[in-house]
């Protein structure tokens, strides 16, 4: 597997927030599309910001494939969520990653919430 790759699937992987957070640029920049949450185009900037929109609820991510080009990966998973309040949710994903020097610089995830809770 390629330090990108590796990169990205401990990031997706990480057992808690702040183990996600080693993988992120300072300045790094998220935004989200489809219908997952939070809803479509909310742009996200900075490391704090990021970590703060991933909020507190348990979740659990899927990798189905990983597919790289240069400083491009490209992740399709599905990623399970349990809310503080004990609902769940599903979201279909798929994220593309930009590296720079080993670190996470932009993620544009497009997202599809699942019928059937996790």
């Amino acid at each position: 597997m390629s330090p990108n790759k590796k990169v990205i699937e401990a990031h997706l992987t990480a057992p808690d927030r702040s183990k996600a957070a080693e993988f992120l640029a300072d300045d790094v920049e998220w935004i989200e599309w489809g219908d997952g949450v939070p809803p479509t185009g909310v742009r996200t900037r900075g490391k704090a910001a990021f970590v703060q929109n991933y909020g507190d609820d348990e979740l659990r991510a899927e990798i189905a494939r990983m597919t790289e080009e240069g400083n491009v990966v490209v992740v399709e998973g599905t990623a399970h969520v349990r809310k503080k309040d004990g609902t769940q949710l599903s979201v279909r994903f798929c994220d593309i990653f930009e590296l720079e020097h080993g670190k996470i610089q932009r993620k544009s995830s497009f997202g599809a919430l699942l019928k059937d809770a996790a």
